[in-house]
């Protein structure tokens, strides 16, 4: 399998950065949904303003996962 990422993020090395390929498929695939609510979760978001709380915004919390699992993978190859 060729692999981009440690191209990208040499620290990684391979099979980190396959770990992080997936990480990033598997969030995407689970987020992605969860971001695009029906116009009935969108009604109950406008009348209950805790529950409104609870709504994720795709792209920041794509983010801030694979932050953080970037940032574990390379503390844990400082070993």
């Amino acid at each position: 399998m060729v692999c981009y990422f440690p191209n990208l993020v040499p620290e990684l090395g391979g099979p980190d950065a396959v770990k992080l390929a997936g990480a990033t498929f598997m969030t995407t695939g689970g987020l992605w949904p969860h971001t695009q609510p029906s116009a009935a979760m969108l009604a109950a978001y406008e009348a209950d303003p805790e529950l409104a709380a609870m709504r994720l915004d795709f792209t920041a919390t794509l983010r801030e996962v694979l932050e953080v699992m970037s940032a574990g993978l390379l503390a844990r190859s400082g070993r």
